[in-house]
């Protein structure tokens, strides 16, 4: 079995080092630089094996760090009960849930297939070795992170190498449950396509986990304890369970039945295909426009399923929760003081929730599927100067549709400051409102330009730019470092306006130049 494993973490890493590769060869610059031989240098390999070995042992602990973090010492802070018993109860809510929404043993990932399916590996050695590694490293995270809470939560160190063992017996839990249902029935649960009932009860799970701590129900400790005693026990007892399993081979091959399909049949056409099932075809579709308009607003019409529909829905929530903060502050009168003064140094934020509710990405990836992805086949589509006319005419368009959410949540954040502050915030007001429909403006041109100056895509719409993958990436963190400061709204509002303004003003400048040569599939 630890030849199997070896083999494994081999295979693994081989795929790694060809798909770091092949990312450096997407780079304009570098993949003049760098020969196909490179495929088969084993001191590059060696270092990526270093490198990839590095990033196994970090994650084992960061991910358990960060896990605890979000769902455990962010949440009971706030609820004013981050102690043991709490954190106890939580735990196991959470573990339930995570146990059967993701085991870590259903997985159809490509290294099963290559290593089961094109290289004949027993499955059965595969399946166990992969899922004990699993099982230990959620060990290892797992008593490391209880041993950093237990200095904070003051309870026994020696807890921190019992309590990973009760996550552990729930995970087997579930494992057994499902290996005895396939010995049964012979089906085969996917954790890429869980049913709905093992999503509504991880969601429940959640749910009531959190819900019992904020109605300040807490389950007595002992009761607690004792449940982990047994499940503890419960582990070791399963693990011989899985250990002595002996139709691991069948089920592999039944898991990797269709993965072949998934690999040659990405899931990048499942998206394809729902954008052209929502497409509206009108025969008599009529217009008064000619040339790139007439051609726009065919497009728009069409698509219109797929642009508006996100922006209506995002529109509808923002009113229901401007309505619902304007009631509370008529409600409770004292609370419009402290409203006030957190409304007039929060405008910062605001870049992180324009972010969220831009939709410019996904209608530049509609653009492309739709319409890019052929058109761009022809040699006049792409003369710079027809291309900089569609890119002013798509950006106006882009712009109305997320203006839609934006204009409702700048008039709410007017509102809030007048009925808080009164007239006095009457220019302050302004420039929120300014400032804002400014955020959703740049963000709908930051996509559209990245598209037409980078376009990501390959002739199978897959994402095949490292840069374009970075920048977007980078945009994301910029934007929730803002949700970190606390600016006056007039400073900030008035930078964001004029650096939105001077951005989009370069932007057609770039895309008039560079567009030309860069706007086309990638191969």
């Amino acid at each position: 079995m630890l030849d199997t494993f070896l083999i494994s973490f081999r295979l693994k890493n081989t795929y790694r080092v060809n798909s770091i590769i092949y990312m450096f060869k997407q780079i304009p610059i570098i993949r003049r630089v760098l020969p196909m031989s490179l495929y088969k240098n084993q001191s590059l390999k060696i270092f990526v094996t270093i490198l990839n070995t590095i990033w196994e042992i970090i994650s084992v602990f960061l991910g358990k760090i960060i896990y605890f973090a979000i769902m455990f010492i962010i949440p009971l802070n706030f609820m004013n009960v981050f102690n043991f018993r709490a954190m106890l109860q939580l735990l196991f809510f959470l573990s339930l849930g995570g146990a059967f929404f993701n085991t870590g043993m259903f997985d159809p990932s490509k290294d099963k297939y290559y290593a089961v399916i094109l290289m004949k590996m027993d499955g059965r050695e595969f399946v166990l070795s992969q899922y004990l590694y699993t099982l230990f490293r959620h060990y290892v995270g797992y008593m490391t992170a209880f041993m950093i809470l237990s200095f904070t939560l003051q309870y026994p160190f020696w807890l921190s190498y019992i309590l990973p063992l009760f996550i552990i017996g729930l995970k087997l839990m579930a494992v057994s449950a499902y290996l005895k249902d396939f010995k049964r029935n012979r089906k085969v649960r996917s954790e890429n396509n869980n049913s709905p009932a093992i999503i509504g009860f991880s969601i429940g799970c959640l749910l009531v986990g959190y819900a019992l701590i904020f109605s300040n129900l807490i389950i007595p400790i002992k009761m607690m304890l004792i449940v982990l005693i047994i499940l503890s026990i419960l582990a070791v007892i399963l693990m011989s369970y899985v250990l002595k399993y002996d139709d691991y081979h069948q089920l592999s091959h039944k898991l990797l039945k269709n993965i072949d399909s998934l690999l040659n049949t990405d899931t990048q056409d499942i998206i394809n295909d729902s954008y052209h099932k929502m497409i509206t075809l009108e025969a008599d579709t009529k217009s008064n426009k000619t040339g790139f308009e007439y051609f726009n607003e065919l497009f728009m019409q069409r698509h219109k399923k797929i642009l508006w529909k996100t922006a209506k829905r995002q529109t509808y929530m923002i009113a229901f929760i401007i309505v619902l903060i304007i009631g509370i502050l008529f409600y409770d009168v004292e609370t419009q003081k402290d409203a006030n003064n957190a409304m007039t140094s929060i405008l910062p934020f605001f870049v992180f929730i324009m972010y969220l509710l831009n939709t410019a990405k996904n209608i530049t990836q509609a653009m492309f599927v739709n319409c890019d992805h052929s058109m761009l086949t022809y040699s006049f589509y792409r003369i710079p100067k027809n291309i900089l006319i569609l890119f002013k005419i798509r950006l106006r368009e882009i712009v109305k549709i997320n203006l839609l959410p934006a204009v409702v949540l700048a008039l709410g954040y007017m509102a809030i400051l007048f009925i808080c502050g009164g007239i006095d915030q009457a220019f302050l007001a302004f420039i929120s409102f300014i400032s804002i429909i400014s955020m959703s403006i740049f963000f709908s041109t930051h996509y559209l330009i990245l598209y037409y100056l980078l376009q990501p895509y390959n002739a199978h719409t897959e994402v095949k730019s490292p840069i374009y993958s970075t920048i977007i990436s980078l945009t994301y963190i910029i934007c929730y470092a803002f949700t970190k400061l606390e600016l006056p709204i007039l400073s900030f509002g008035i930078v964001c306006i004029l650096f939105c303004i001077g951005y989009c003003v370069i932007a057609c400048i770039l895309v008039l130049k560079w567009a030309g040569n860069t706007f086309k599939i990638r191969n």
